[in-house]
């Protein structure tokens, strides 16, 4: 079978029915984390209980399944008569909860009472409509497609999560991957180093679990140099694909101290706009040592030498302003006052210049 994105251009065929009981949740939703891996069935669905899946009961219970939106499957490895749903990871949980009120998640849901009036009104949940693929990697370009870039998208740190997969396990290039997701290569490897980033960090035994959670912060906080180069994250311009670790082994204490200024109990942040402010603090070794003392973002901040750019910006700014004084000053020759507020201005500019010549 085709790529399943391909509906205006060929009619899709009609999907097939199949139980409840033999569709598999996925364990590689990249919506689910690494303990998904080995996580039973009953496990999954309540990994997915948080996303939403009780206003899919609802919807189920009293409309039914939707023949149009049919489970994206491919075979199972050791049962041969089920299947994986590769695309349709929520709905299959919400259809299980229904199923088996006892395996409902423990955030209170109400799957017996959803059962009965989908019961009630004549619903049969058992079986739905799947249309299988033989492999993996016929789907893969739907699912970038639809949830990094398309309407239905999965949040950054899902999205993060299969660009990395895209990349690892399957060996797409960058460039492959931005075709196949609508986006550009440079986005697709920022993403890619800051995951790989996590992953090896949790690899070295390092919590990463707060930036995981925040993954758009960690992302925003890798997008500033000065904190990169604080936390010794290489590759973030040219990196390659494959097998690539952006963090040298001597930089992981940096690495696990700037997670616990972003993320720790206490972090020296509380909002991501102050994220560059962090990062000129980090870049002086000075301010650095007093952040670590002080917890404290403006103390430190208050010990940064004066930013030759902004100092720039400033100068050029008095001048337009003299230059415009100037050519108005003619009209009242012999003020005192406005000759006394000259000649500040010419001793402060003496000594700047007198500094600067050294």
């Amino acid at each position: 079978m085709g790529d399943p994105g391909e509906g205006s251009k060929t009619k899709l065929p009609e999907p097939d029915d199949c139980p409840v009981s033999k569709l598999y949740l996925d364990t590689e939703n990249p919506r689910l984390r690494e303990a998904a891996a080995t996580a039973s069935q009953e496990e999954l669905a309540q990994l997915l209980a948080g996303y939403n899946l009780e206003e899919l009961g609802e919807s189920m219970a009293e409309l039914g399944y939707f023949r149009q939106e049919p489970l994206l499957v491919v075979p199972d490895d050791k049962d041969p008569d089920a299947y994986v749903v590769v695309e349709g990871n929520r709905r299959l949980a919400a259809l299980k909860l229904l199923a088996d009120a006892s395996a409902h998640p423990t955030d209170g849901g109400n799957w017996a009472e959803l059962a009965q009036r989908a019961q009630e009104n004549g619903h049969d949940l058992s079986q739905v409509p799947i249309l299988k693929y033989e492999r993996r990697e016929n789907l893969l370009e739907y699912l970038g497609f639809r949830h990094v870039s398309g309407l239905i998208q999965w949040e950054s740190e899902a999205k993060a999560r299969f660009v990395h997969r895209l990349i690892v396990h399957h060996r797409f290039t960058f460039e492959k991957a931005a075709r196949v997701i609508g986006s550009r290569s440079d986005a697709i490897r920022r993403q890619f180093v800051a995951w790989s980033t996590l992953e090896q960090a949790r690899k070295a035994g390092i919590d990463v679990s707060y930036a995981v959670d925040r993954f758009g912060v960690f992302y925003r906080a890798l997008q500033n140099p000065a904190i990169r180069a604080f936390a010794g994250v290489q590759g973030w311009t040219d990196a390659e694909p494959a097998e690539f670790s952006p963090l040298e082994s001597d930089s992981l204490p940096a690495f696990t101290e700037l997670l616990g200024f972003i993320f720790g109990p206490d972090r020296v942040i509380r909002e991501s706009r102050r994220l560059d402010e962090l990062g000129r603090v980090l870049a002086e070794p000075l301010t650095v040592e007093i952040l670590r003392q002080s917890r404290d973002l403006d103390s430190a901040i208050r010990e940064l030498p004066e930013d030759r750019t902004a100092l720039i910006a400033a100068l050029r700014v008095v001048f337009r302003r003299l230059t415009v004084v100037n050519g108005q000053i003619f009209e009242f020759e012999g003020d005192a006052d406005l000759l006394t507020e000259a000649e500040r201005i010419q001793k402060v500019a003496t000594v700047m210049i007198e500094s600067l010549r050294g």
